[in-house]
């Protein structure tokens, strides 16, 4: 409903509100407003400074309305200045009366969103006003994420029900007082009737039923020549578990622990084998960095560097994907591990998306992901330092070649299929996922939103600090471990221990973590010794080389078909362990035809990191698992993982004048 505003005759005439009026009130007003509202009592900065985000100042002229009485509560208000009447339409017919006014700092409109009913009053402005507006799908979000505001909100409407029985005996109305109906905490629009729904097998059993079938079936046949029992049931109970993965039948880590268990129980692997990736250096770098972000989110500074993020973002959405996905593809070289990465931003991206306004799992916050994705993550192959299977792919290159690799090489070797896969991908996720007129409206106000949620946070704090300082020296730990010789993961460590000893580290920190994703990484990492140890990796080595070995003499369709084979093998072996043994298997062969083998191992590299299903890339999970899951569904990422594997071999195709100008063909 529009506001309208009532003449010197009674006659109602419509008027807009001045919302293009210059404000009375700074930022620091409404901050100082929010701050001191009991109603929102119990929120810290941070989360006062994410309510902001979702807050409209608004403006009217004397005498308007904002709502009558019976309208649809839409909308909660919070006066910042002026004086609101609230009126009631007289049982006796005699017009509205007045039976209270609300001045600044004093909300009105919250009681009709929590009951979902309509409004019990009408609002009138007695002067002209300044309100700050909270639309009702983000109030029922705050109240459901934020506990205490619920305490707050009911003690509220504990005084106001009070407030007006008081007066509703004063006054003696004639005609049964609505107020208690206003506040009944019942009330809700009721659910409509549930169809009744034909039998369906829950996922959970239809995922165990085709386990069943198929180590019944694995244990039945022959294993295939070249591999042993004890190696062919290894890969059969791998094929019997990934239905449950593809049907997110199973909370991952549980899966995953699953997995090792039938290893161990069927004498596949012993227990030291199937778990060995848990007494890995990479197992408490994952670890160590989940606890550190969780710290670093408590604080408040990922909310404020998203903050000074988007004031310089330019270009809209497009401008977003593209600057979210430059600063990782930047990041990559000082950062080499991937899904550490992906596991450092994924808390600040979803401080991000919620300071500029896009709702959880809308087509925009998907998009910001997957940019996130691609640039921390996807483009591990745009430097030799990006990836730690880069390096390791480096490193297992003929001898012959290998001094000719160094970080400029990759780089330079590298950027004709980098620089089209990363243009592709920030297109087509431009195109995929740009948002609608819904999601630019709420964006529209942005410039004063930032400002007020800047006044909420206020000054950088000490733990802000604190979290600033060991951020940097572990960043810098990382970037030098060829000087001082320490592996990451024990720098992570002393990190976590001054986080702790600052007192910034605590049980909530240790809650936060998604454990989760700790188990499922642990299993991944055991997976390569478990096939190290029975022979799949020499057997699956020696399968790829007789599939696409013979396409040697036709150079596009060899690194295409090279390409096309990384991608099914990364359905069954992960991209660490995988782009090594293609690179070892077939670089030998690519040389006698003439192909650089350093094309072979970037081919490889990015080829098999796709995340086409949700357990193939760690890093894939990192991301889901750093926004719990809020930002978007696998069903959501989808469109982006298929750009990825269309995007990569359109690349790999148009790479191919380039390197043979370079001489790598």
């Amino acid at each position: 409903m529009q506001p309208d505003r009532t003449g010197g005759d009674g006659a109602p005439r419509m008027r807009a509100p001045q919302q293009g009026a210059a404000s009375r009130t700074d930022h620091a007003g409404y901050a100082r407003i929010l701050g001191q509202l009991h109603l929102f009592a119990g929120l810290d900065r941070v989360a006062l400074a994410r309510l902001a985000a979702h807050l409209e100042p608004v403006s009217f002229a004397d005498q308007t309305v904002i709502f009558r009485q019976d309208d649809p509560g839409d909308a909660f208000y919070l006066v910042a200045t002026g004086h609101i009447g609230i009126y009631r339409a007289d049982p006796l017919g005699d017009g509205d009366r007045c039976i209270r006014t609300i001045g600044p700092g004093e909300p009105f409109g919250e009681m009709a969103l929590l009951t979902n009913r309509s409004r019990t009053a009408t609002a009138k402005c007695e002067t002209d006003c300044e309100l700050l507006r909270l639309e009702r799908s983000a109030f029922l979000n705050l109240v459901r994420d934020q506990p205490s505001v619920a305490l707050g909100i009911a003690a509220t409407l504990s005084r106001r029900l009070a407030d007006m029985l008081d007066e509703a005996e004063a006054a003696q109305p004639a005609e049964p007082s609505a107020t208690p109906d206003a506040v009944a905490p019942g009330d809700a629009v009721p659910a409509p009737p549930r169809r009744r729904r034909r039998w369906q097998l829950p996922r959970a059993g239809l995922a165990a039923l085709i386990a069943v079938a198929v180590i019944a079936a694995g244990w039945w046949l022959p294993p295939p020549p070249g591999l042993d029992a004890t190696a062919w049931h290894a890969l059969v109970i791998l094929l019997a578990a990934l239905p449950a993965l593809a049907l997110d039948a199973l909370l991952e880590g549980v899966l995953a622990l699953l997995l090792a268990t039938a290893w161990i129980l069927s004498d596949v692997a012993t227990p030291e084998t199937a778990l060995a990736g848990f007494a890995t250096r990479n197992w408490v770098l994952v670890v160590c960095v989940l606890v550190i972000g969780a710290a670093i989110t408590s604080t408040g500074l990922l909310y404020r560097l998203a903050l000074e993020s988007i004031a310089r973002m330019r270009g809209g959405f497009a401008g977003e994907i593209a600057a979210l996905s430059i600063a990782g593809l930047l990041v990559g070289p000082a950062v080499p591990n991937a899904t550490s990465r992906v596991i450092i931003i994924s808390p600040m991206l979803t401080e991000l998306v919620e300071a500029l306004g896009y709702r959880p799992r809308s087509r925009a916050a998907a998009g910001l992901s997957m940019a996130a994705l691609t640039g921390f993550g996807q483009m591990g192959a745009a430097f030799l330092t990006s990836s730690t299977t880069a390096v390791l792919v480096s490193a297992v290159l003929p001898e012959g070649t290998r001094d000719e690799v160094n970080w400029v090489s990759w780089a330079l070797y590298g950027a004709p299929l980098n620089v089209v896969l990363f243009i592709g991908l920030v297109g087509s996720i431009c195109w995929f996922y740009a948002p609608r007129g819904e999601a630019r409206a709420v964006r529209a106000g942005r410039a004063g939103s930032l400002a007020l949620q800047r006044a909420l946070l206020g000054p950088i704090s000490g733990n802000e600090k604190i979290v600033l300082l060991t951020g940097l020296g572990l960043l810098a730990g990382f970037v030098g471990e060829p000087l001082h010789g320490v592996h990451p993961a024990w720098v992570a460590v002393i990190a976590v221990a001054v986080l702790t000893a600052a007192g910034i580290v605590n049980v909530n920190s240790l809650r936060a973590v998604n454990w989760n994703f700790a188990l499922l990484f642990g299993i991944l990492i055991s997976l390569a010794t478990v096939f190290a140890q029975t022979g799949l990796d020499r057997w699956m080595t020696e399968l790829i080389a007789s599939v696409i070995g013979g396409l040697a003499a036709a150079p596009v369709l060899f690194l295409l078909a090279l390409a096309g084979l990384s991608i099914a093998v990364s359905f069954f072996v992960r991209w660490q362990a995988a782009a090594p043994l293609i690179t070892i298997a077939l670089a030998p062969v690519a040389a006698d035809a003439g192909i650089h083998p350093f094309v072979v191992g970037l081919i490889a590299v990015v080829a098999g990191n796709g995340f086409y299903l949700p357990y193939q890339s760690t890093t894939y999970l990192a991301l889901a698992a750093g926004t719990d899951g809020r930002l978007f569904s696998h069903s959501q990422a989808r469109p982006a993982a298929l750009a990825y594997g269309i995007w990569t071999l359109l690349a790999v195709a148009l790479a191919v004048p380039a390197w043979r100008l370079m001489g790598l063909l």
